[in-house]
């Protein structure tokens, strides 16, 4: 892919990346509020964006610059000082390109490689309640109650651990969703906890109140039994329920996640790449 690709109308991609944007800037807000001894940064590249440094374990998820090039196309510049911020951490960089950004010729020419095309997914809920179907399903899907939070973190570590993930990034994870008072989600079979997942409101800036779908796992006894499908229709559920106008979600492009997304009645609003680097000999 030689460009981000965008599938939906200018407004509503706007839209979806300021939803990441925010949602990346809380993530390293909580982050602070958890390891209030460490140096945890946010800033603005450049050309757009948001960047977050946070504890050099936490590699990927809370090491990243966001919506890179959103403003104008990124220069050889722009990547050195973005890869000197990285390096006060011992860090390569790790660049997601805006879906507005025009192209990765820089970052190819400087030895980037690419390490994933994620999608962005939408629907807009009111259109989503009265068309999606009714799925039966003998899967039960909770929130999380407030004495339960210990037992939300330790079962989304157990649905991830087998993507390679350390368990200090996974239960970094979990807990960053805890401290930012989202709401939680238990899926259950036969009364056994199957799978979670997190859902944050976002109130955007022309007013729109989007919900943020994230951090959905599912425990490896359960895979292929409709657990994240459940998942998310109760999230879309509980957004028409609560008058809110758009949910989004990313997943890697084409993987399992995409396509209960789409069995769930959301859309791609767009396809971006990440980018690592640069390569050194």
């Amino acid at each position: 892919m030689s460009a981000p690709q965008i599938f939906v109308d200018a407004h509503t991609a706007h839209i979806c990346e300021e939803v990441e944007l925010m949602h990346i800037r809380k993530q390293a807000e909580a982050c602070a509020q958890i390891y209030p001894e460490q140096k945890i940064s946010i800033w603005q590249p450049q050309k757009g964006g948001v960047g977050i440094l946070t504890l050099p374990a936490l590699t990927g998820k809370l090491n990243r610059a966001v919506g890179c090039g959103k403003d104008s196309p990124l220069q050889e510049d722009d990547l050195r000082e973005l890869e000197a911020i990285f390096a006060t951490i011992g860090l390569e960089c790790e660049i997601h390109l805006s879906a507005f950004a025009s192209g990765s010729e820089a970052l190819l020419s400087r030895g980037y490689t690419e390490k994933a095309i994620l999608s962005t997914y939408w629907c807009d809920v009111r259109e989503w309640a009265r068309a999606i179907p009714d799925f039966s399903s003998d899967i039960v899907v909770r929130l999380a109650e407030p004495d339960e939070t210990d037992q939300f973190i330790e079962a989304s570590i157990a649905g991830f651990q087998t993507n390679g993930r350390s368990r200090e990034i996974l239960g970094t994870l979990a807990r960053l969703a805890v401290q930012r008072q989202d709401m939680l989600f238990f899926a259950e079979v036969n009364g056994q906890i199957a799978g979670t997942a997190a859902m944050a409101i976002m109130d955007t800036g022309n007013g729109k109140k989007v919900a943020h779908l994230f951090l959905d796992s599912t425990h490896p006894d359960t895979r292929g039994q409709g657990v994240q499908l459940a998942l998310i229709q109760e999230r879309l559920r509980i957004s028409h329920q609560l008058n809110l106008e758009m949910a989004t979600s990313i997943t890697q492009a084409g993987d399992g996640s995409a396509r209960n997304a789409e069995r769930a009645g959301l859309s791609v609003a767009y396809i971006v790449q990440i980018f690592t680097g640069p390569r050194t000999s």
